[in-house]
């Protein structure tokens, strides 16, 4: 994996938590002032959407190309958005895990990580459980998961590593990204990158796979 560049949004917020790519734009959290960010590959910024209203602890986002999905800690939620911000529904997993953090799709399902049991669950769209892998022995606080179909990647703040995974749970590449950014936050990929946060220095960093 070789380092491409880092975005500084900082002046935008602080504290970058998740990000989305819908292959033209990215879509980021601000997790300060409760915000989605629409944001070209560039760096500019298009527009924002306020999503504190709905839930005041955003952590990570993906969009299925159609809409936006993302994860609030303070309701224990995913949210499904249209990009106008409209919200379309919301799926309660507090039952399943209470700290929602990373989410993603393959396009037929919602993959995402629960920080309270260090596991991650498979989802169908409509809120109902596949599966789920334990992720804890590798890394106890884990944030962020995407998926470029085949193989799962996801981060460990404790190690400061990205870790490709076949959807059976086991790990086939790890990545120390510690140098960049002790702090890792939210990741996705468009297939040839991985796009992820680092909360520490509050850049958006790409990576080639």
């Amino acid at each position: 994996m070789v380092f491409v560049r880092s975005i500084a949004v900082g002046a935008i917020e602080v504290n970058p938590f998740g990000i989305t790519t819908d292959g033209k734009y990215l879509w980021w959290i601000g997790s300060d002032n409760d915000r989605i960010y629409q944001m070209d590959k560039a760096g500019n910024l298009i527009r924002t959407i306020a999503i504190g209203a709905t839930d005041l602890f955003a952590q990570d986002i993906t969009t299925d190309g159609k809409y936006l999905w993302w994860t609030g800690r303070g309701n224990n939620r995913i949210y499904q958005m249209d990009k106008a911000g409209n919200l379309i529904k919301s799926i309660a997993v507090g039952a399943i895990d209470t700290k929602p953090r990373g989410i993603t799709t393959d396009g037929k399902y919602l993959w995402w990580v629960g920080g309270q049991n260090a596991r991650i669950y498979q989802m169908d769209k409509a809120g109902n459980l596949i599966k789920s892998i334990a992720i804890g022995a590798t890394d106890a606080d884990p944030f962020a998961v995407t998926t470029d179909g085949k193989y799962l990647w996801w981060n460990g703040m404790n190690t400061n590593n990205i870790y490709q995974m076949n959807k059976a749970g086991n790990i086939s590449r790890t990545i120390a990204i510690g140098g960049t950014d002790t702090s890792p936050k939210g990741m996705e990929t468009d297939g040839k990158y991985l796009w992820w946060c680092g909360d520490i220095n509050n850049i958006i960093v790409q990576w080639a796979k």
